[in-house]
């Protein structure tokens, strides 16, 4: 029974969270959207007349649906941007007629909600078939998808990657399945921090018999960021007979980290050891065309309508993983909002690049040029003169696609540092490695032919280190 207007608050959103889905609820519902219940009136405070218009025509339905099997009976819904408690049409005369001003606040009765949202069937989240799959992470998925299947086949599983890249997705996907295909498989998945925590709490409890036998009985166990573990000697060895318990019985257990096998080292040279004898899989930030497939299904979850061409911008521009591409999208959510306008290319564009400005390395001109140098081993002064060759040309033309990405500088002092170039010629070189990108083109570099994108990730490793 649910008791006070806090405990009917906290029931609603936990239905519309049910009924939406996290990303959904989060997006719409979280903390930027305040719930009030006054008797049997409903205050939604949208933070703009653009919000509260979105959620009326998309999610209204679903709003009072919930509302009336939390409340028994449907409330009153009223739905503000002005912060203020206003009459819900207020009238005014004009030459002695009265004529109806902008109401500040706009209430639904129960039976005109407008545009009822279909309704949506909870999806479990991170499981596998909502991964997807690129050239940067098909060996960690399938290696993945092996030990969901057949646990104990290979055992350590250590995927590694920066952060981003989905290793959380797939160990999240891993359990899920492992629970799902079997019956009374015993499963765990925990950070490493929370492994450490149970350990040290066990231990003060004096309760370790019990703590190991829980651990050491798994089915499968997954530890996220297990680098984590670095100078903790006791935990360390807590969880290296855990592997080894495990690993007599059959049982599978699957790390991640930020770290590869032998940077494992400076962390234990015991776990690393044990590591080497199962299998390592990385999984890089995800290609342009991951991007695409990212950003697509990422709208569907969350039912925006983005054309191919806004799709196809942001995984150009963005180039990061994929909780960059998420904020990317979420930043475009709110734009088309606060100007009640589908999302487009023209609205997208300038929403892009000031978010690649926002999240990216704040890096000098001069940064690029020594990236850039490094990589293809051109000296710096080739960069700044007139040879036109596809060896100086190619990296010039890149330094400048990079110097309009990373740095705030006018094409003018772009063109200047490269060269005393004209800014046509910086937009000349945008545009040229926006198509390479856009489709998948390659360049020398050095002495070999490589893909544009993985030139571009090595310089941008290089910037890292700026």
């Amino acid at each position: 029974m649910v008791k006070d207007d806090s405990d009917r608050l906290s029931a609603l959103r936990h239905e519309l969270r049910k009924r939406l889905g996290d990303e959904r609820y989060e997006l719409w519902l979280g903390s930027q959207t305040s719930l009030e219940l006054d008797a049997q009136t409903l205050r939604v405070r949208c933070t703009s007349k653009a919000e509260v218009q979105w959620f009326r025509r998309k999610l209204g339905a679903a709003l009072a649906e919930c509302a009336t099997g939390v409340f028994g009976e449907t409330p009153e819904i009223l739905f503000d941007w002005a912060g203020e408690t206003q009459r819900t049409l207020d009238f005014a005369t004009t030459n002695g007629a009265q004529t109806a001003s902008e109401p500040a606040s706009v209430v639904v009765p129960p039976s005109q909600v407008i545009e009822p949202v279909e309704r949506v069937a909870p999806r479990p989240r991170h499981s596998f078939e909502d991964f997807v799959v690129g050239a940067a992470n098909r060996l960690a998925a399938q290696a993945a998808r092996e030990v969901a299947q057949q646990p104990g086949r290979f055992s350590p599983l250590l995927m590694y990657g920066p952060a981003g890249t989905g290793k959380s997705h797939l160990l999240s996907a891993v359990a899920q399945h492992a629970r799902r295909s079997r019956a009374r498989v015993r499963v765990m998945q925990l950070t490493a921090e929370q492994f450490t925590s149970q350990f040290l709490e066990a231990l003060e409890r004096r309760a370790l018999p019990g703590f190991r036998q829980k651990m050491r009985s798994l089915d499968v166990l997954l530890i996220d960021d297990v680098h984590f573990l670095a100078g903790k000697k006791a935990t360390l060895e807590e969880l290296l007979y855990t592997i080894d318990a495990l690993h007599a019985h059959g049982g599978q257990v699957v790390l991640a980290s930020d770290r590869a096998t032998a940077e494992l080292q400076s962390v234990s040279a015991d776990l690393a050891s044990r590591v080497s004898a199962g299998l390592s899989v990385a999984l890089d930030p995800p290609d342009y065309q991951t991007r695409v497939g990212i950003l697509r299904a990422m709208a569907e979850r969350m039912q925006i309508p983005l054309e191919d061409a806004v799709l196809n911008l942001v995984a150009q521009q963005v180039v990061g993983s994929g909780r960059l591409l998420s904020g990317a999208i979420n930043r475009l959510v709110a734009a088309g909002m606060a100007v009640g306008k589908p999302i487009s290319v023209e609205l997208a564009e300038p929403v892009i690049a000031e978010f690649c400005r926002q999240h990216t390395p704040q890096v000098r001109l001069a940064d690029i040029q020594r990236a850039v140098c490094e990589v293809f081993g051109v000296e710096s002064s080739s960069l700044k003169s007139q040879r036109k060759t596809r060896a100086v040309a190619e990296p010039r033309m890149l330094a400048m696609w990079l110097a309009r990405r990373y740095t705030r500088a006018a094409l003018s002092e772009i063109g200047d540092f490269f060269g005393r170039r004209s800014h046509s010629t910086v937009v000349s070189a945008q545009k040229k490695f926006d198509k390479l990108i856009g489709a998948h083109g390659q360049m020398v570099v050095g002495d070999q032919v490589c893909q544009v994108e993985e030139a571009v990730r090595r310089i941008e490793a290089k910037l890292r280190t700026a």
